[in-house]
């Protein structure tokens, strides 16, 4: 007798927020949907998450939720572009009826919505990163940390760039369609505008970086950044820093330097960094691995003027060998990677999708 599906929703991502999921499905269906040429178009098709209005009746007059489909083990999860939002009702279903497949006859439907939690305290900035005072004039982004979750709209009113004589910088923040907030919607990126940091490109050519080395510059936040519960922070916050020299060189793996922890142990393993990097990124892409097994949980710290990361495991460490995994999405505060630099000139004919790769890094605990 085939497993009947399940459909829910959960905090499957941790911090990162919500997600849904198709648990206990067919060992078979998992390997058709992950042999299909076109699994992406299959999977949105069968497992759809649509915004519910109570004024329309029919499942398909219902917007979708854009996002992406993963195949696991045994289940299928659909994660949001953007983190569902508190308070509106979504329709999530899954129907495979459209493969004929006589086990399954029916679709299976669940409507839900995210609680809205409201925190007592009031609303504040609880810190800018990058956070050194001393920033390199091909800075890329800003992440601004707030102390609550916030609502969406009112960046490009209320955040600014002030330059050396307090005035507002013209034309230096990109101001996305979509404000970029993570799924808690407690971070929030902003980023310098990318065509003035990219040399040889039309608005560098025109109106030059953003920033200017030697000279000091001010990222307001102005107060009336609203939270959930409709609370404005009602004071303004004011990160002021100093412009140096732009840094146009990939990230140097080769310089890191590794402090292994004890074995037995639960202290953490450092890594020391050659310079800043990306405070949003190094949440997710640095792991570590013991040979032959796959990534171990455990809690990770970012210190040092994001110079430093800490990472202590769940369990005591044991002896053996261990690779720190660092992925290729990371990038330094400047968004210069792996492989090179983020302004580099295009390479013509050159393929960009092939120039990715991950790197590790092996340490050893030995016995005790």
């Amino acid at each position: 007798m085939a497993r009947q599906p399940t459909l829910l929703v959960d905090d499957c991502m941790g911090r990162f927020g919500w997600c849904v999921r198709v648990r206990d499905l067919d060992r078979n269906l998992v390997g058709f949907f992950r042999m299909h040429p076109q699994t992406a178009r299959l999977l949105q098709s069968i497992l759809r998450v649509r915004v519910a209005e109570a004024e329309m009746q029919g499942d398909e007059d219902l917007p979708d939720v854009l996002g992406h489909h993963h195949v696991l083990e045994g289940e299928v999860r659909f994660i949001p572009h953007f983190p569902f939002e508190p308070g509106v009702r979504y329709r999530a279903s899954f129907d495979l009826r459209p493969l004929g497949r006589p086990e399954h006859s029916e679709a299976l439907t669940l409507e839900f919505s995210r609680p809205t939690q409201i925190s007592a305290k009031a609303t504040q900035v609880t810190n800018v990163f990058p956070s050194a005072e001393v920033l390199p004039e091909n800075l890329l982004r800003f992440y601004v940390c707030f102390s609550n979750s916030m609502q969406r709209g009112r960046a490009e009113e209320q955040i600014r760039l002030l330059g050396p004589d307090g005035r507002p910088v013209p034309d230096a923040l990109y101001r996305p369609p979509c404000e970029l907030w993570d799924r808690s919607m407690q971070h929030l990126t902003i980023l310098l505008d990318p065509g003035r940091l990219k040399r040889w490109v039309g608005p560098n050519r025109v109106l030059g970086a953003p920033l200017k080395a030697g000279q000091r510059y001010t990222l307001e936040i102005g107060p009336g950044m609203v939270d959930l519960a409709g609370r404005s922070s009602g004071l303004g916050f004011y990160k002021q820093f100093l412009v140096t020299e732009a840094v146009r060189h990939r990230i140097g793996v080769a310089q890191w330097k590794i402090l292994p922890p004890a074995t037995k142990s639960q202290e953490p393993l450092a890594i020391v960094f050659s310079e800043p990097l990306d405070w949003g990124l190094l949440w997710r892409a640095i792991t570590v691995t013991p040979e032959g097994g796959p990534p171990m949980n455990g809690q990770i710290v970012i210190d040092q003027g994001e110079r430093r990361w800490r990472f202590t495991p769940t369990s005591p460490w044991v002896a053996g060998s261990y690779s720190v995994r660092v992925d290729s999405s990371l990038e330094d505060v400047c968004g210069n990677g792996l492989l090179a630099p983020f302004d580099r000139p295009l390479r013509p004919g050159s393929n960009l999708a092939i120039e990715m790769a991950n790197c590790s890094i092996r340490f050893h605990l030995p016995h005790r």
